[in-house]
């Protein structure tokens, strides 16, 4: 039986965090918890994005972007398997639900070392500033 998500933990957080659950023979991966900051900062629900595969149509709805994301994904989680490193690392465009695109990092896990059966996936907000032309 999984364990338990320790949602106080992830709602006290200030940056868009959610579970999804790890299910060995299927892509398509149920979302368990999103934390209150994921639906003010990217929009979306759990009713929204049940699952992975309703969350890459409402984050990527241009399937030529949605192709070029999937395969950055792909190397970089070719690459990150060489060293120790537990976590996958993206900056893409998302399709919020009430705001537009906007650019986040996203940072994902292999295998959660605190959620065993889950992973959790996190996004920072990337604002670009823009220097003053003088």
């Amino acid at each position: 039986m999984p364990k338990p998500i320790p949602t106080k933990f992830f709602d006290m957080l200030p940056i868009p965090i959610i579970v999804v659950e790890n299910v060995e023979d299927s892509l398509n991966h149920p979302i368990v918890y999103i934390n209150p900051s994921f639906t003010e900062v990217i929009g979306w629900n759990i009713l929204d994005i049940p699952d992975k595969e309703h969350w890459w149509k409402a984050a990527y709805p241009d399937p030529q972007y949605q192709k070029v994301v999937e395969r950055l994904w792909e190397i970089s989680m070719e690459s990150s398997g060489l060293g120790n490193n537990n976590f996958v690392i993206v900056t893409v465009n998302i399709m919020t639900k009430h705001q537009g695109i906007k650019r986040f990092k996203v940072y994902t896990e292999h295998r959660s070392g605190l959620l065993e059966g889950y992973y959790v996936v996190a996004f920072e907000e990337v604002i670009e500033s823009r220097a003053a032309i003088f």
